[in-house]
């Protein structure tokens, strides 16, 4: 940051500078090697340096940044003074190596018009692909940017429906596009969206909230031929979205969604159930989360995990909420480990298993353990919504895998935690990590402390006992 601002601003010496003078003052011929050196050196940083750069480092290049105060109440930044020519040769030198840029603060719109009449070639920034947080403009709308990413929340509506014009326009090669899950589209936003979807043909990441997502423009997603992940948000405060419905399968292709890999989305799990062989039909699906805002009955949740478990055979990442449930205990609440352990056989390549609010009332015995633990042998993270209260058996497969084992919120720990401990020291490896959201309740921190502490000293006691009985048989 500039500390004081004149109204010269003196030149900066780069680094190639430097090391001219350096080498231009001595005659020793070996510095012929040195320079080459110096040279490869200096190529590799500045690449490094610029590759991925804040905006103010960029147009400082050019001449120096001040602040000053909107109408808006808002703080704008411009240049201090006129662009001179040896503001662009400066400029030049780096533009090249500049292939992701940030935009932070807000600048005044005289900065763009100097840089739109000073550049020296349109796509004065040659190898730009990636925005961040941009003002809509059709400075920085190059057809080779790939990924646009409007991460703040504080994009108006026009703002938003001016970059998907562009994109509908001008950056038909787009690969990424990212929006913001708490700017939630008007009435003319969705419009907008479609058009460009339609577009964007080389697309191959959506990240949006899921009130983007409807009937219309769904069908678009499943013909796009590159398109690996859809990522759908929903935000906290926002009603629950129910744009989705099975009326959008009947305007599916006879192929769709050929590479999806990633799939996430707000959706009830009866809609879910129904989406889920549409979408993977190829078999390409390696991620799954599926969360919905709906009260959901237990039998809902079985039948979606069996609808995964018959489609999704190549899941690495599983992850299944519901946030409200159905407080009976019901037939199927009892039977839901029969259907789990069915899943677990099929998704031989899962690493990675959420269940929120799943099991007997929402959660899972930790007795249960033993019916998909022979099941896991590549499971690294479990997290679940566990009771405790209900331990029996003696664990006879223990996770090999498994590398955290994650309490959700909605556990409850009314064993005694020595109890639990013992249960835990006897599945899990000793490089697994137990682990929690905050726990606000003392008295259930404090029990939840406590198994944590004991289950990797209950390991290691166990693994020496069985080293020393090794031991001891060996020498016997």
């Amino acid at each position: 940051m500039h500390r004081f601002v004149s109204e010269t601003t003196p030149r900066v010496l780069c680094i190639p500078e430097l090391l001219q003078g350096i080498f231009q003052l001595s005659p020793d011929e070996a510095n012929v090697n040195h320079a080459c050196v110096c040279k490869a050196w200096n190529e590799e940083a500045t690449r490094v340096i610029w590759y991925d750069v804040p905006a103010s480092r960029l147009f400082s290049l050019l001449a120096t940044l001040v602040s000053h105060q909107g109408e808006d109440g808002e703080t704008y930044f411009s240049f201090s003074r006129a662009i001179t020519e040896d503001d662009w040769d400066r400029f030049d030198r780096y533009s090249s190596k500049v292939y992701s840029l940030r935009f932070i603060q807000r600048y005044d719109p005289s900065v763009f018009k100097e840089i739109a009449v000073g550049r020296r070639r349109l796509d004065f920034l040659p190898n730009l692909t990636t925005l961040y947080d941009a003002r809509p403009t059709a400075l920085f709308a190059y057809p080779r940017i790939k990924h646009l990413i409007i991460q703040a929340d504080t994009f108006t509506s026009n703002e938003v429906i001016d970059w998907l014009t562009l994109v509908e326009r001008r950056m038909v090669y787009i690969e990424q596009l990212y929006i913001n899950p708490q700017l939630l589209p008007s009435n003319d936003v969705l419009p907008a969206f479609t058009s460009a979807l339609r577009r964007a043909t080389f697309l191959k990441k959506l990240d949006v909230p899921i009130r983007y997502l409807n009937d219309n423009n769904f069908p678009i997603l499943a013909s796009m031929p590159n398109l690996q992940r859809i990522y759908s948000f929903h935000p906290s405060w926002s009603p629950d979205a129910r744009n989705l419905s099975a009326r959008s399968l009947s305007k599916l292709p006879a192929d769709p969604f050929r590479s999806l890999q990633d799939f996430s989305a707000y959706l009830d799990f009866g809609t879910a159930t129904v989406y889920i062989p549409a979408i993977n039909c190829f078999q390409g699906l390696r991620v799954l989360k599926i969360t919905s805002k709906a009260r959901e009955p237990p039998e809902r949740y079985i039948m979606l995990i069996n609808v995964v478990a018959q489609h999704c055979p190549g899941l690495e990442v599983l992850y299944l909420e519901r946030q409200s449930i159905v407080l009976s205990l019901e037939e199927s609440d009892l039977t839901y480990g029969r259907h789990l352990q069915n899943m677990l056989k099929s998704l031989r390549r899962l690493k990675s298993l959420t269940l929120r609010k799943f099991g007997v009332r929402g959660r899972v015995p930790l007795r249960d353990f033993l019916l998909f633990a022979p099941h896991s042998e590549v499971l690294e993270l479990l997290s679940i919504d566990i009771d405790s209260d209900l331990i029996s058996g003696d664990p006879a497969y223990p996770f090999p895998a498994l590398k955290r084992l994650h309490y959700e919120p909605y556990s409850k720990l009314r064993t005694a935690p020595t109890e639990v401990a013992y249960f835990l020291s006897r599945i899990l490896s000793p490089n697994c990590k137990i682990t929690s959201n905050e726990i606000s309740n003392p008295e259930l921190y404090e029990s939840f402390q406590l198994v944590r502490t004991w289950v990797p000293v209950l390991i290691k006691a166990r693994m020496e006992e069985r080293e020393a009985a090794v031991w001891d048989q060996s020498r016997g």
